[in-house]
């Protein structure tokens, strides 16, 4: 297959999580077929409902920077799928995924055609064998996996870790992995591997004795972030902030993140917790200095000075919106024009309920995706913010509408969905500095 065929055989598979089968034997079936790739490096595993995609950034990011070669595999993408795979910093080129991609699509049809896979992959399990298999023929040293969703049944959880993160617990894809945190802190729990060392971010009561119990269970040793580490800021500027840390190991002094928002110390502490419990990966503090100051994560609180200053947020449940609501209350935001979509799956009346009290205007879009909310239904929900909201018809629509609404001192929000923020970030760029 060349790129475009990829592309095109990707999105017959259909929707990535409508179409989801959780389940290990498709996964397990492909890597024995492949030579088991993700036994040929050693790996860090991060679960967790919110956090997990920034802690897994900052990980690579801080090995990258002591000069160990690296794999970094997250989801989902902004704007194109070859984001999710990347080596030393850089995300796979077009041809060398369509190799990728043929190679793995072959394996599939052979496995199919000898009924060893019961059905085809589906496109997670597509995608996350491509990365396993892409960073055992570029001989990474270590790769940095994110699960995409809960973690036992994940795709990415055949592999078995130096380090498992489980970076915290909220409400978020219930209809998958349950009603309750206690549910959901089991599907997440299911990382843990036996002997394997587990950070975990979780502090609240009942994730925590799910998670404790689950790392007993299997003789896993557990450092807790908010109970085995000490955060103190030290400054802020622009919603960036320089603290020293305290863990079990170390004590490290003005750490600088460039990545905006208070909560990111604690991932950065849970960052580097689990690096310092890696074996043979040795890692000086300038490393993690480095490494911390030179994360990039887009898409979240991710601010540019388009044609209005506009922030983008992939804020997608309850816990992601009222971080957002803290960020911009914290900045001092005064007038705020919201750009909102969001997936119908989600708690959007919790969403918008931390959110829609501060705003000024509340563009209402419908999102590139066949799990999308209709601006409609959203707006039923609010019937009190009527008179702040807009309908519109498409998302570049909304945000042009939103522009116009804000003054030269307001700030726009794009947020309710990672999906929302990767197809309107290319128009955000587009109009940076006119």
């Amino acid at each position: 297959m060349n790129h475009s065929e990829t592309l095109k055989y990707l999105h017959q598979k259909g929707n990535e999580v409508q179409m989801m089968h959780l389940g290990l034997h498709r996964t397990f079936a492909m890597m024995r077929a492949l030579g088991n790739p993700q036994h040929q490096y050693p790996s860090l595993h991060i679960a967790g409902t919110n956090g997990k995609g920034s802690v897994a950034a900052m990980c690579e990011s801080i090995l990258r920077h002591a000069g160990y070669a690296t794999g970094l595999y997250t989801s989902p993408h902004l704007m194109r799928v070859e984001e999710r795979i990347r080596v030393g910093g850089r995300q796979v080129g077009p041809r060398s995924f369509a190799r990728l991609a043929t190679r793995v699509r072959e394996t599939e049809v052979e496995l199919l055609e000898k009924r060893i896979l019961d059905r085809p992959l589906t496109t997670f399990e597509f995608l996350t064998c491509c990365a396993f298999h892409h960073f055992a023929q570029q001989k990474v040293d270590i790769a940095v996996m994110e699960v995409g969703l809960g973690g036992k049944l994940d795709a990415t959880n055949v592999i078995y870790p130096q380090v498992a993160v489980i970076t915290g617990v909220a409400l978020d894809h219930q209809n998958y992995l349950g009603n309750t945190l206690t549910q959901i802190a089991g599907e997440k729990a299911g990382i843990i591997k036996r002997h394997v060392p587990v950070i975990s971010g979780a502090d609240t009561s009942a994730p925590r004795r799910v998670i404790l119990r689950r790392a007993k269970q299997v003789d896993a040793p557990v450092t807790e972030c908010w109970k085995d580490s000490k955060i103190r800021i030290r400054r802020e500027w622009r919603g960036r902030y320089t603290f020293d840390l305290k863990t079990p190991r170390r004590q490290y002094k003005d750490l600088r993140l460039s990545l905006a928002g208070e909560y990111q110390t604690r991932n950065a502490a849970l960052a580097i917790m689990a690096i310092e419990t890696l074996k043979n990966f040795p890692v000086k503090a300038g490393d993690i200095r480095r490494g911390l100051a030179g994360t990039r994560w887009p898409g979240r609180l991710d601010e540019y000075n388009s044609r209005r200053r506009t922030l983008l947020d992939g804020a997608h449940n309850p816990e992601g919106s009222r971080l957002l609501r803290d960020f911009l209350v914290h900045c001092g935001e005064t007038e705020l024009h919201f750009v909102f979509g969001a997936m119908r799956d989600k708690n959007i009346r919790e969403m918008g309920g931390c959110l829609f009290p501060l705003a000024t205007s509340i563009h209402l879009t419908p999102v590139a995706n066949t799990r999308a909310a209709a601006p409609g239904q959203v707006a039923e929900l609010f019937r009190r913010f009527r008179s702040r909201m807009v309908l519109h018809s498409g998302m570049r629509e909304a945000l042009n509408a939103a522009w116009r609404n804000c003054s030269p001192s307001g700030l726009v929000v794009v947020t309710g969905s990672l999906y929302l923020v990767g197809n309107l970030l290319p128009m955000i760029q587009e109009n940076c500095g006119k």
